[in-house]
């Protein structure tokens, strides 16, 4: 009866144009299916038809013991299950798909999930969780929707998987992700406190709590579709993933490490961050990510490390942030990411009290290297009481922090490092903080042993920042603020980079073309080396430094070309004088005329 049904909606498709309302859900009522081949990496179980598929979602949301544990699928033809909405594979935490599989190049088609009212799957797409051992690659998905779940106080929404958590007590796994792509599928976040909402994917978490490795890498994806998120006091958003974190954290003579990589992803869909809710909420958007997080955790003799990187991914989609409506709250939207931070924290002493003299560290390290923005970026506006928003063409907002305890003998280190990326879309924000890479840069440390370390450097910033007047942002054409920098700070804030923009607008007094304004920061603190900034039109200050000027608001007269060309071969300099300079190693680029 089921199939007849389906066939029914096909036949109506097909005439009306248009894909019929969904009914019911999808479940195999058929019994006794068997999959073709063995399982195996050299004979994969085949999956031919929307049956076979839903056989595989049965029997992984309903088997106790995780029937498939290393199993190989391999997908043999497209599929269309448009028919009825979708139940996940892997529908919760204690049913995650932890098998291979295997897209083949095959494209599923009209893809529903409504969460919306469910009390049981918190994690939507067309698969919810993903384990230990996970592994999608070479799968399409397109058109479609998927609407996270609003019933309780999280939810993971994403047109591939909701939520991926790679979990490592001892030893090493790894959950990866690669050559997938959303092909017009629109995802919308559940209304909850937290919201975690991807293009591909709601959450990833690699997590080691012990000795051993856990990680997780995204390569080679895309989207086109558009990602929605509702209001939440956090809410996540990302072209490819929500919220991804790398974290070790270990106690003891033992070595820990959690990485999260995303590597040559494209997000070419439109992003719109949610609205906030509660007291002291948060919304974050990006092209790529919504939030990046590397955080280390080191008790006793042990070390623990933190690893976020992005490497060669590249923004085209229009990024509006999330308006923060509630009092202190913050948004944050960038052109590859809303948030990142990096965050290390050293003890001395182990959990337990057993150890008190060791030397423990923890760090946390947030890379960014080879990224390019060519969208437009809008940040949200700001009605919430004291609330603040922060936007940029890479970054919203980036934050280095670290602590070491008390006593000395435990040590933090906390980076992030934004390099050799570039930023060509227009960017704009009525308040907060505005730049033409980062809204905001942010550094703290805490306990008299560690060390931070925030860095921006071979970077480029064109188009425009704040063409359309007013704006009461603080503004930079490379980035609007850097905020706590500390005597632990141990690199300069901005290197060789250059500003090309057309225009360049903020508040007055508070805009300049490197950096709009500097707060809480020693006299003795480097902020500046080596950059170079034209700028045609705007109301930036006057003020400026001719050479590696310690004053936040320097720049340069002209680029010094032999060092730069020295310099790790990052820029490349055209022979035409009326073009800015390019950066070695990424695709895409064109001469930007000066100003």
């Amino acid at each position: 009866m089921r199939r007849i049904l389906c066939n029914i909606f096909l036949i109506l498709f097909l005439f009306a144009g248009q894909l019929p309302a969904q009914t019911g859900d999808w479940y195999n009522d058929e019994g006794g299916y068997t999959f073709e081949g063995s399982g195996t990496r050299t004979e994969p179980f085949l999956i031919s038809s929307v049956s076979g598929l839903t056989y595989l979602a049965d029997q992984v949301n309903m088997t106790p013991g995780n029937p498939y544990y290393g199993a190989y699928f391999i997908l043999a033809n497209d599929l269309d299950i448009g028919a009825h909405y979708w139940i996940s594979i892997g529908c919760d935490a204690a049913h995650p798909f932890q098998g291979s599989f295997n897209g083949n190049g095959k494209t599923i088609h009209n893809l529903y999930v409504n969460n919306s009212n469910s009390s049981g799957y918190p994690a939507s797409g067309l698969f919810g969780y993903l384990g230990n051992g996970a592994r999608i690659e070479n799968l399409t998905v397109e058109g479609g929707e998927i609407t996270g779940d609003a019933s309780q106080s999280i939810s993971y929404t994403g047109s591939l998987a909701g939520y991926m958590l790679c979990n490592t007590v001892g030893g090493e796994d790894s959950i990866v992700i690669r050559n997938c792509h959303n092909r017009g599928v629109t995802v919308i976040g559940g209304e909850t406190d937290h919201s975690n909402t991807g293009g591909l994917l709601g959450e990833g978490y690699a997590f080691c709590d012990g000795d051993g490795a856990a990680y997780i890498l995204i390569e080679g994806c895309s989207n086109t579709g558009k990602v929605i998120a509702s209001p939440s006091n956090y809410t996540y958003t990302g072209g490819i993933i929500g919220k991804g974190r790398g974290h070790g954290y270990c106690d003891g003579a033992v070595s820990s490490s959690g990485s999260f990589i995303i590597s040559s992803c494209v997000n070419n869909g439109t992003i719109t961050g949610g609205r906030t809710r509660g007291d002291e909420a948060v919304s974050s958007a990006g092209g790529i990510f919504g939030y990046g997080y590397a955080s280390g955790d080191g008790y006793g003799f042990s070390d623990g490390s933190g690893i976020f990187t992005a490497c060669l991914c590249l923004n085209n989609g229009f990024v509006k942030g999330g308006d923060a409506s509630s009092p202190n709250a913050m948004s944050f939207a960038g052109g590859i990411f809303g948030y990142g931070d990096g965050y290390g924290y050293g003890d001395k002493s182990s959990i337990n009290d057993t150890i008190n003299n060791g030397n423990g560290y923890g760090s946390g390290k947030f890379t960014i290297t080879s990224c390019a923005n060519q969208g437009s970026i809008a940040g949200g506006n700001a009605p919430g009481k004291e609330a603040i928003t922060s936007v940029g063409g890479i970054f919203g907002c980036s934050s280095a922090s670290a602590s070491g305890d008390e006593q000395g003998q435990g040590y933090g280190y906390g980076a992030f490092s934004v390099r050799n990326c570039y930023s060509s879309g227009d960017i704009s924000g009525e308040s907060g903080c505005t730049g033409g890479l980062g809204g905001l840069i942010s550094t703290n440390g805490n306990g008299p042993n560690h060390t931070l370390s925030a860095i921006v450097q071979d970077c480029f910033a064109a188009g425009t920042v704040n063409k359309n007047e007013p704006s009461s942002a603080v503004s930079g054409g490379i980035v609007g603020r850097i905020h706590k920098a500390d005597e632990a700070n141990t690199s300069p804030g901005i290197d060789r980079c250059v500003v090309a923009l057309s225009s360049l607008y903020g508040i007055e007094g508070y805009t300049f073309r490197i950096v709009g304004q500097v707060t809480n920061a020693p006299a003795s603190s480097r902020f500046l080396s080596d950059n170079y900034a034209y700028v045609s039109e705007g109301n930036w200050g006057m003020k400026s430094s001719i050479r590696n000027g310690s004053e936040w608001n320097g720049l340069m007269s002209a680029p010094p070309m032999d060092e730069w060309n020295s310099a790790e071969n990052a820029w490349q300099f055209p022979r035409s004088n009326n073009v800015m300079p390019r950066l070695r190693g990424l695709s895409g680029q064109t001469n930007v005329p000066v100003p």
